[in-house]
């Protein structure tokens, strides 16, 4: 067995469906083996899996998708296609917002820049904790300072948002534990909503009602995070087992905006824009989570 064959045998070897960090030159897949990396000079390199399961996967096959390079000023994303990759790069100073977000196995990054690009890279849920992770080292690398005074919040019960949206609480609670001067702004519960349509549209409304699903949003100095589910609406009142955090960088928050919602009443949707970048997010009219969003 020749030393190229080995090396293939062991990618092989290692490939599962979780992110995996990169520490040397050994552990970075073939295809991306000729980019330089400078491992003294990088936070973190992260490598994503192919969407495949490991029956279907073979020694021959490039097994990963993108290699994330997160340096002192900025990150590099190397995506493949085919037996070639393309390369992105990101400054930190430049992010509008990230967003994580896990629906049971289907975890998706997503990064939205000043400029209105927005990139996303999947993942295995099962590795939520190594990008919960990744996205908190972001924050610090896109918004740098000293950190604030721990701060007071008013108290929210596990079940305040109702037992459905518990999730936000819990989660909430776990990212202040880890930053005591983030902030609590304000958090709603799920509601059905009623359709601006005519008969028959709110006929159909009443066999499968659209659902608006809670959100809790909190602040720090230099960023606002808001916890949510994937989507905003969500056409049936059973469980939704998805989960997601965006953070939004402050300083570079140029204006917020309201409408009403087109299809809705009792929804607005507030738009957070950040140069190009416009993050929508919707919200029952005259919800304390507006009125929060609106004073930002």
């Amino acid at each position: 067995m020749s030393a190229i064959e080995y090396e293939r045998t062991a990618e092989y070897d290692a490939f599962g469906p979780w992110v995996d960090e990169v520490a040397t030159v050994d552990e970075i897949p073939r295809l991306y083996r000729d980019f330089p990396i400078d491992f003294a000079a990088s936070r973190i390199v992260l490598k994503f899996p192919r969407n495949i399961a490991r029956r279907d996967a073979n020694p021959t096959m490039d097994l990963y998708d993108h290699l994330v390079i997160a340096g002192t000023e900025r990150m590099t994303v190397l995506s493949r296609h085919g037996s070639l990759y393309d390369r992105l790069d990101v400054s930190y100073a430049q992010l509008a917002f990230i967003t994580e977000s896990v629906d049971l196995l289907d975890g998706r990054l997503t990064l939205g820049t000043i400029a209105g690009d927005e990139f996303t890279v999947p993942y295995n849920g099962s590795s939520e904790d190594v990008i919960s992770k990744f996205v908190d080292l972001l924050r610090t690398l896109a918004a740098p300072g000293e950190p604030s005074a721990p701060v007071t919040d008013p108290v929210l019960e596990l079940d305040d948002l109702g037992k459905s949206d518990a999730i936000f609480v819990t989660s909430y609670r776990e990212l202040k534990r880890r930053d005591p001067a983030m902030r609590l702004l304000a958090a709603h519960g799920r509601r059905v909503l009623t359709t601006r349509g005519g008969t028959l549209s709110r006929i159909a409304h009443v066999l499968w009602p659209m659902t608006l699903h809670g959100a809790l949003i909190a602040t720090t100095a230099t960023e606002l995070q808001v916890l949510s589910r994937r989507d905003w609406l969500v056409r049936r009142s059973g469980p939704v087992v998805s989960h997601a955090r965006t953070i939004v960088f402050r300083t570079r928050l140029d204006r917020v905006s309201q409408r009403e919602h087109d299809a809705y009443r009792g929804a607005d949707i507030v738009t957070l824009a950040s140069g190009r970048s416009n993050l929508e997010i919707i919200v029952p009219t005259g919800s304390d989570v507006e009125k929060a969003l609106l004073r930002l």
